[in-house]
């Protein structure tokens, strides 16, 4: 399964920003007409609720399907994270696409992918 513990311990700021942010490659997404994308990404349930799931006639891998579904600004950043691009990269391209300030767009952009890993959704290399 995807790592989704916090690596990022004592990273400077220059150095968070030369992260590349990574997608879950078990993250499947689904993109609506509205702009939106809903991800679908499997979760590791905690070992005693395994075992209960299984007790009640659960699946027995102790893995539970969940989505979350991005509005538009949620699915540009989304849709930047290709592997390649750094975060201060993502920061610059979502400040120019939505006309803000660079500090705000490094805030949003930053807290975004932290709630994105936080999920398992994204991890940092």
């Amino acid at each position: 399964m995807f790592d989704k513990k916090n690596h990022t311990g004592g990273l400077t700021r220059q150095e968070a920003l030369n992260c590349i942010p990574v997608r879950n490659p078990e993250a499947a997404e689904q993109w609506l007409d509205s702009g939106e994308v809903v991800l679908t990404y499997p979760v590791a349930l905690r070992p005693w609720l395994a075992g209960l799931t299984r007790r009640l006639g659960g699946e027995a891998d102790g893995r539970r399907v969940k989505r979350l579904q991005l509005d538009h600004l949620g699915a540009a950043v989304w849709k930047l994270i290709d592997g390649r691009l750094n975060v201060a990269g993502l920061t610059e391209a979502f400040a120019s696409e939505y006309q803000l300030h660079p500090l705000e767009a490094e805030a949003s952009v930053s807290a975004f992918l932290r709630e994105l890993g936080r999920r398992g959704l994204v991890a940092l290399r």
